[in-house]
């Protein structure tokens, strides 16, 4: 009979949308799905999505110990959600045994945003870093959670990628006969802007990443760019007007390889991507791909 008046203070007080802990109070509008498991020596409530936020969790578990008792509580912390993401491949036990609600995958897209900063650069060259960018986007990612905690995922994504390597002196990137791109200055009656190299690629990223604390996490792994389309675009004034131009199929290499490490700090996601592979193929400028920046 304690026990029956127990579950139902418990089902009362979740069907007000309210759970009282000691001198707190948690208010859940709208649960989607409340848990109740109950045995001999253990109770948890456990309490999935709530009004507005269906990836809030929440858990209440009371296990008897020699007569005593031991309480634990966890709850998810609230947070602005700006990526997508679904929850997949449910698994039904944890270690007491009884039933619990844990995803061993989730579905995700990833946005990057930063600068490149090209190195192993020829002499000729000077780029202007926080003039040249990158912008990609992990358009469907995959991660697979090694453990019930969910510290621990290896990620699988596909996505594009656009890369921009800018000068901005009085140099200018020009196609020679051959294809092959090289350096030249502006002539003396043309006033620059700048001269840019552009690459777009298709990517295949395979990552492990490990959250060592809320707010705090470190990953690293391959990202394979399949460059379909690179040019170059120079812009300058003659005679007081203004010119574009551009030129296409600059022999890119098809294939590069980058190496990632995305870090959360703080709550602050960023990204460093090194190449040890050219931009170019053989015979044209020579330079790798460096950038860095913020990864949401």
């Amino acid at each position: 009979m304690k026990r029956i008046a127990i579950l139902s203070f418990i089902i009362s007080a979740l069907s007000f949308s309210s759970i009282a802990a000691q001198t707190d109070t948690l208010v859940i509008n709208h649960p989607q799905k409340v848990t109740i498991i109950s045995n001999d020596s253990l109770q948890r409530v456990v309490v999935n999505g709530r009004q507005g936020e269906d990836d809030f969790h929440y858990q209440n578990t009371i296990r008897l110990v020699d007569g005593n008792y031991e309480s634990n509580t966890s709850i998810s912390r609230d947070h602005w959600e700006l990526i997508p993401s679904v929850k997949v491949g449910k698994s039904r036990r944890d270690n007491d045994g009884l039933s619990y609600p844990h995803y061993t995958n989730e579905v995700t897209a990833h946005v990057g945003i930063g600068f490149t900063c090209p190195t192993h650069v020829d002499e000729r060259v000077d780029f202007s870093t926080f003039k040249s960018w990158e912008i990609f986007a992990t358009v469907l990612q995959l991660d697979h959670f090694l453990d019930r905690r969910e510290r621990n995922k290896v990620s699988l994504g596909l996505g594009i990628d656009w890369r921009n390597y800018r000068m901005t002196d009085d140099q200018l990137f020009t196609k020679g006969p051959d294809g092959n791109v090289t350096v030249e200055r502006f002539p003396l009656a043309y006033e620059p802007k700048f001269s840019r190299i552009k690459v777009f690629s298709l990517t295949a990223t395979l990552r492990y990443e490990h959250e060592f604390a809320d707010g705090f996490a470190i990953g690293f792994g391959p990202v394979v760019n399949f460059n379909t389309y690179a040019s170059i675009k120079t812009r300058y004034k003659f005679l007081g007007d203004k010119v574009k131009h551009m030129e296409k199929n600059i022999r890119q290499r098809p294939v590069t390889i980058d190496w990632m490490l995305n870090m959360t700090i703080a709550d602050v996601p960023f990204y460093v991507k090194y190449s040890n592979d050219n931009v170019l193929k053989d015979g044209g400028v020579r330079f790798r791909s460096l950038s860095f920046g913020l990864y949401l």
